[in-house]
Parts: C-alpha cells; sequence; structure tokens
C-alpha cells in the first residue's frame, strides 16, 4: 500500500550580498528645454548590495516551494560633467524582495528558481541637485531568479542569478525627457542561511 508523502515547514532567516551586472551602459548627452547640452552623464559603477530577510520552505517529498522577504540595499554611482566641473554622484535605493521559489531536494543540493517582486521602499541621491530632473520609481517591478542551494545541517547556502524586466535608471527623466542609462539589469545574489 502507498505511503503518502508527508509535508515539512522549516523557517529560517537569511543574509547575503549581490553583485549587479549592466550591460551596455549608455554615456547620455542631455539637453535643456532650449536645446542646449546641459550635461553627460553615465553610470560609474553599480556597487555590491546587502541583504536581509526570511523564509519559509514547504516540503512535499523531494519537491519545495520557498517564499521568501527580504530588505535589499544597494548604491550606484554616476560620472556627471558639466563644461564647468566633473563630478561622481551617488545614488542609494532599499527595496524589499519578495521571491516565490519552487524546487527540487537532491540531498545536500537543491535546484530553485521562480519570480520575484521587488517593492520600492525609500531613495537618497546627490542626482536630486540636478537641474530638470525627475526621479519616479515604480511602486513593484518584476524580475525572475535561479540557482543552487547547499544544505549542511541547519545552514544553507544559496546561489542565485536574477534577471529583471526593468531598464536600470528607468526612474530618471531630464527636463521630462527619458534616456537610457543601460539594458535590465541582472545581479549575482549569495545568501546564507539559518533554519530554525
Amino acid at each position: 500500500m502507498p505511503v503518502a508523502s508527508q509535508a515539512q515547514l522549516n523557517v529560517g532567516i537569511k543574509a547575503g550580498f549581490n553583485s549587479t551586472q549592466l550591460t551596455n551602459s549608455n554615456e547620455i548627452l542631455v539637453l535643456d528645454k532650449q536645446g542646449i547640452e546641459a550635461f553627460s552623464m553615465r553610470i560609474k559603477e553599480a556597487k555590491y548590495g546587502i541583504h536581509l530577510g526570511a523564509y519559509l520552505k514547504g516540503y512535499i517529498g523531494k519537491f519545495f516551494i520557498q517564499p521568501e522577504v527580504s530588505l535589499n540595499s544597494n548604491t550606484t554611482t554616476y560620472d556627471f560633467s558639466t563644461s564647468l566641473k566633473d563630478e561622481i554622484l551617488s545614488e542609494s535605493f532599499q527595496y524589499l524582495d519578495v521571491p516565490l521559489m519552487l524546487g527540487f531536494d537532491f540531498g545536500i543540493l537543491n535546484l530553485q528558481a521562480g519570480p520575484v517582486g521587488h517593492v520600492f521602499i525609500h531613495s537618497s541621491s546627490d542626482l536630486d541637485n540636478i537641474p530638470g530632473i525627475q526621479e519616479k520609481w515604480d511602486d513593484l517591478s518584476w524580475g525572475w531568479q535561479a540557482g543552487i542551494g547547499f544544505d549542511i545541517w541547519k545552514f544553507n547556502l544559496d546561489l542565485r542569478y536574477e534577471g529583471n524586466l526593468y531598464r536600470y535608471g528607468d526612474h530618471l527623466t531630464f527636463f521630462d525627457d527619458h534616456y537610457t542609462l543601460s539594458n535590465r539589469p541582472s545581479r549575482i545574489i549569495t545568501s546564507l542561511g539559518f533554519v530554525f
């Protein structure tokens, strides 16, 4: 007589680092309302970010579903140039990341993938002082994550790749015109977790 798979639920916390990867980072030449060159700007570096959060991991046999929530903080620097000066400007932003991972457990190794929502929380920026700038962050943006995990005793280590559906710098307009700073960003995310 077959035995039904027994469900199991784990609760854990996690923290880690992420590295944003940008392709085709463009230098933009911004014109003012009169069509005169105001300044040029490009992304200098999307710095490493950190995250801290919690998760539930529910098993049915070897399959699992893992909803998560984590506070994610990142910083980007920009090369900013006018006819009078060159300077580096910085922008920091925080998101609440909400992945929903589905996976299969092979013992200490697991494979996982799923969608992720990024809920905007806050930003602080040197860009606020640029004439003609408007910043409007989307309240919610979407992406996906896929990766591998290792479970040893009560600890787990995740290594994931994240792709996103938005373009980097979509929140910026200058003198009511939108400029593309980069293609869709990706991230490498490393997390260390502990199961209670």
